[in-house]
């Protein structure tokens, strides 16, 4: 090849392959962040089903593995099949799936309950909110015997979706859903009814998006901003929106329940509130209306004992959550941690207003470790007594045989 045909070359476009034509996701912070890794030391969902209301999910390599049948209420108050389409013009319901349950076959996405099951429960055609679908979905779900459902999405106010809302925490079913991305001081229904568990958004600063709608009724924030995902078609993009946040809570709350299946959908909730790294200025058990009890810690929940109140602490008239926090999980102590913002906080479950019954009392600790100590003491006496009786009657015995030899020897003389 001469010098002309190696000046061609060098202008020619590189080859593109099948490969470098797929563009590639994005890192995921948040499984950093919320420290996924050691979370799933402990736990990956396992055992537990998700109830997706949503727009439906597509089997991607992402969801398949984890993708029930589920239902389609779009049309109407019966089903009408299946719900592994997506039919959102933002493949909502299937980003959602791989945020909470993505098993990283696909593109790589991983969920971070990676090995929990979705049950996807389409309410929409295209776009839409109809609460009349969204609490047929919601029925249809609590039917199903799911441990949460996440309701990325906002609706009307309506007496039928309200009680949706209601049967299915009369079920012990946790219920998360999304606080809203208006930024103003109004959370969306439902997020804003009644013992659900409202999720605000955070950057990877920890810092509210200021997009995240506020108010009385956050519980929770979580990730929520350059949070990456993939569409409908398996095509990897990155979004933000209390949505994601209110994701990544749903598969929180997935993780507790598959750790301890013998908790109450309250019991749950105590523990992720209790241990949610503060942030906003709050300290202790506070809340404020932009961060709720603070930013979900998975792996803090994880890391407890069960509440003792069992009730949700975010309805009316429940046991206040200062006075249920979870006791010490039986295991080795940990060393202080840091949280997002750098301070020290102490272990996960103690506070210096809510100490254990030993640590208010130490006269009656004392007494009781005391009182433990004496029969081992008496049992130590009584063994000493016996020994000095036993070489007592041996030493006889030995003095009364010499006795009886030296008797024998005076005869024989005599």
């Amino acid at each position: 090849m001469g010098v002309c045909g190696m000046a061609a070359l060098a202008f020619m476009p590189p080859t593109v392959r099948a490969a470098d034509a797929v563009p590639k996701p994005a890192a995921q912070w948040p499984l950093t962040y919320l420290k996924a890794d050691q979370v799933w030391q402990h736990t990956k969902g396992a055992g537990v089903t998700v109830g997706l209301v949503d727009s439906g999910v597509t089997p991607l390599g992402d969801t398949r593995d984890n993708l029930l049948p589920g239902a389609d209420f779009s049309l109407g108050p019966d089903s009408t099949g299946i719900a592994h389409v997506d039919t959102d013009t933002d493949s909502h319901g299937t980003t959602m799936a791989v945020l909470i349950a993505g098993t990283g076959g696909g593109d790589g996405l991983r969920g971070l309950a990676p090995e929990a099951k979705i049950l996807p429960v389409r309410m929409q055609q295209a776009t839409g909110s109809d609460p009349v679908h969204i609490a047929d979905a919601v029925k249809f779900a609590v039917a199903q015997h799911v441990k949460v459902i996440n309701m990325s999405l906002g609706t009307a106010d309506t007496p039928g979706m309200a009680a949706a809302v209601k049967q299915a925490e009369a079920a012990d079913i946790v219920v998360v859903a999304a606080a809203g991305n208006a930024g103003t001081g109004h959370v969306i229904i439902p997020a804003a009814y009644p013992g659900v568990v409202a999720a605000g958004a955070i950057d990877d600063t920890g810092a509210r998006w200021p997009g995240s709608s506020y108010g009385p009724q956050v519980a929770l924030t979580a990730p929520g901003v350059g949070i990456p995902v993939e569409n409908a078609n398996g095509v990897p993009k990155t979004v933000k929106g209390t949505s994601e946040s209110s994701a990544y809570v749903t598969a929180s709350v997935a993780l507790v329940r598959a750790m301890h299946p013998d908790w109450t959908a309250g019991q749950t909730i105590r523990a992720l509130l209790a241990t949610a790294t503060k942030a906003g200025g709050a300290t202790g058990l506070q809340r404020n209306d932009r961060y709720g009890y603070g930013i979900v810690n998975p792996l803090a929940a994880l890391s407890v004992g069960a509440p003792v109140a069992k009730d949700n602490p975010l309805l009316a008239g429940a046991a206040p959550l200062a006075a249920s926090l979870p006791a010490p999980a039986s295991s080795p102590a940990a060393a202080p941690s840091s949280t997002a913002g750098g301070t020290t906080s102490a272990a996960p479950g103690t506070s210096p207003g809510h100490a254990t019954t030993e640590a208010l009392n130490p006269t009656t600790t004392a007494a009781t470790t005391k009182s433990s100590l004496l029969p081992s003491r008496r049992d130590k006496i009584v063994a000493a007594c016996m020994g000095a009786a036993v070489l007592g009657l041996v030493l006889v015995m030995v003095i009364s045989s010499l006795k009886r030899r030296a008797l024998q020897k005076n005869r024989l003389w005599r």
